[in-house]
């Protein structure tokens, strides 16, 4: 339980990269939202023994979750890719409070933002395909 909410703690402290994209649906415009946040998983590996050097360490992982939201409202608001992934480690066991994934997942700052903006591009098919869908549905 101390492991999620250290996540918890970590995700919160961590800043949200934004990407912002306009495109032309039927003559209407509409503003989709893509915004990126890290879910963290912490490990403590290794023996703490007494009279022997510690050889404890705390890999972690951080996943890069993208989530789309429209400017219209909360309609085809999803999450779109987890596939990016960062991963590390620190000497000395995980403890809550600690948060060495996201201290350290500040460096890969241009990779993520990169990351979210492929990930826009990659769905501007599927989100006019969806605001299709959604008008053939109101249309009937």
């Amino acid at each position: 339980m101390s492991l999620t909410l250290m996540a918890m703690a970590a995700a919160a402290a961590t800043p949200q990269a934004t990407h912002s994209v306009q495109i032309d649906h039927g003559g209407t415009p509409v503003t989709a939202t893509y915004s990126a946040r890290a879910e963290f998983r912490h490990k403590t590996v290794g023996a703490r023994t007494p009279n022997r050097m510690d050889t404890q360490r705390c890999q972690w992982t951080a996943t890069i979750v993208v989530d789309r939201a429209l400017g219209h409202g909360p309609a085809l608001g999803r999450t779109v890719s987890t596939d990016k992934r960062f991963s590390g480690s620190e000497a000395g066991a995980c403890t809550p409070g600690r948060q060495p994934g996201a201290r350290n997942l500040a460096r890969h700052d241009m990779a993520i933002r990169d990351h979210l903006i492929a990930v826009a591009e990659k769905d501007r098919a599927p989100l006019l395909a969806e605001l299709d869908a959604v008008r053939n549905l109101a249309s009937n």
